[in-house]
């Protein structure tokens, strides 16, 4: 097959946005999709150029990145799979081969899931089946993933750099790093897209399909990487039947751009061996490749989230994960800002820590604010409306105001006086009323225990979908708002 070779991004309008894409080399197609808020320019323009020379290669920009649109709906790994069928029968290619990395590989999991005819070889790099059977990464790490509002592209990639290249790859090759991340951070990703990206791949669980994939399947990973521990990569192998599993040793989560070479060379000799038409004698165990110029890989690092969590502090990400995985309905959030009005209560501060390190477990982003001051207060830190107005434009999008009904007027007259900053109040242990100032007003009763809106709140901040504060708001706060993409990715 023979294709245009464009160095410019063309488009295309599929599943109700423009995806941008581009196509180069000739040959068998090869679609490669990029991982978790990077767009198709984070590709090694070395593993791209070479791989041109034996396929038909396309990259393009998954939703919310790069040159493609940043809707605020349609995340879900499912639909993104159906971003890449839209693509493929837009450019008139009905099978391809398919190289995932990271969230892009759990994206090329259910496209081949939903889509079998269409998948002739299937390269799985520094990914997960995700579920109950895939291991996450320490807390530790997360954070370093999640806590990027407020920061500049480049303070995020540094940032990343730390969890996603191993640690010798970047003392020897720093220059070339920062190479990379100069094209990486050349267009953003907005936060709330990479928000979005983030909860998808967290409740991701493509385990149960895993075996009924019959295409020849490479699956790929360093034996170093921090954010995908490469057990997750045993386990893709040991499902997916008769899979060729190749252990990089000193690979990263970036083990593409740190061994592109073998990397390139290993993928195009799975690829190029494989029959036309042909599809793979299923078998029960996986085959275990040795990368070129190697030596065996060693014991795989395993890191595991930790299960006795039930502290107040981040660390309840493990708890929060074994809750939605036997199926909780606190399913991961969208990181939209929450403010939580303390009531007039002594020590509700130290009340309110549970509750506000499980929304930030789940996804969210909560802060306190003083309820006992008036709302405009401008001698206090902590006043409601200088927190609203703090956390809005530094994320980007209005906030979801929670109080206890003893605190409900303030927080209405808040809302009402702020409804850029302000979408949505929910007010608990009130009776419900009728509020006709174009508010959204959710009432729930849960008490204002630490405990007792640990599945009721979620839930209902789950339906409630983001709104994005106006570009006037923006503007006075150039730096809030627009988190660019960053040199790493995934989880």
């Amino acid at each position: 097959m023979t294709l245009s070779s464009p160095t410019t991004a063309r488009f295309a309008r599929i599943n109700g946005i423009d995806i941008a894409f581009r196509v180069q080399g000739e040959g068998p197609p090869l679609v490669l999709i990029m991982g978790y808020r990077l767009s198709s320019a984070a590709w090694p323009a070395k593993f791209v150029e070479t791989l041109a020379t034996n396929f038909t290669v396309i990259s393009f920009d998954n939703r919310g990145t790069g040159h493609s649109d940043k809707p605020i709906t349609g995340y879900a790994l499912a639909n993104m799979a159906r971003d890449v069928s839209g693509l493929l029968d837009e450019i008139g290619i009905e099978n391809t081969y398919v190289v995932g990395y990271s969230m892009g590989g759990a994206i090329a999991q259910e496209f081949v899931r939903q889509f079998p005819d269409r998948v002739t070889g299937l390269i799985l790099c520094a990914t997960m089946c995700g579920g109950p059977r895939a291991t996450y990464a320490e807390p530790s790490v997360v954070r370093v993933m999640r806590d990027l509002d407020g920061l500049s592209a480049e303070q995020i990639a540094r940032r990343i750099w730390q969890v996603t290249y191993a640690p010798h790859y970047l003392e020897q090759n720093l220059e070339s790093a920062k190479d990379q991340m100069q094209r990486e951070i050349a267009l953003p990703t907005p936060l709330h897209a990479a928000d979005l990206q983030f909860q998808a791949f967290a409740e991701f669980d493509g385990s149960h399909a895993l075996s009924h994939i019959k295409c020849p399947t490479l699956v790929l990973t360093g034996d170093l990487d921090k954010l995908i521990p490469p057990q997750n990569s045993r386990i893709l192998a040991k499902l997916i039947p008769s899979a060729t599993l190749v252990v990089m040793p000193g690979g990263g989560h970036r083990v593409l751009w740190e061994a592109v070479e073998d990397c390139t060379a290993l993928i195009t000799e799975f690829l190029t061996s494989i029959p036309n038409g042909s599809t793979q004698d299923v078998g029960s165990q996986p085959r275990t490749a040795t990368p070129p110029q190697l030596l065996s890989s060693g014991a795989v690092l395993l890191a595991t989230w930790p299960l006795a969590v039930a502290r107040a502090t981040f660390e309840t990400l493990s708890l929060a994960r074994q809750l939605m995985l036997v199926g909780s309905s606190s399913r991961f959030g969208d990181g939209k800002p929450v403010v939580i009005l303390s009531p007039r209560l002594i020590g509700v501060d130290i009340m309110l820590l549970p509750l506000s390190a499980w929304l930030k477990a789940l996804g969210y982003r909560p802060v306190t604010a003083d309820g006992s001051v008036r709302p405009d207060d401008p001698t206090v830190d902590n006043s409601l409306s200088q927190v609203v107005r703090n956390i809005t434009r530094r994320v980007g999008r209005k906030a979801v105001l929670i109080a206890h009904s003893s605190g409900m007027t303030l927080a209405l007259q808040t809302a009402s006086a702020h409804k850029e900053w302000i979408s949505d109040v929910v007010v608990s242990d009130a009776p419900y009323r009728s509020y006709t100032d174009g508010l959204r007003i959710h009432f729930i009763s849960f008490g204002w225990s630490a405990l007792d809106g640990l599945i009721e709140l979620p839930r209902l901040l789950r339906n409630i979908g983001i709104e994005l504060i106006k570009e006037s708001e923006l503007e006075q706060h150039p730096s809030f708002g627009c988190t660019p993409m960053a040199d790493g990715e995934h989880t």
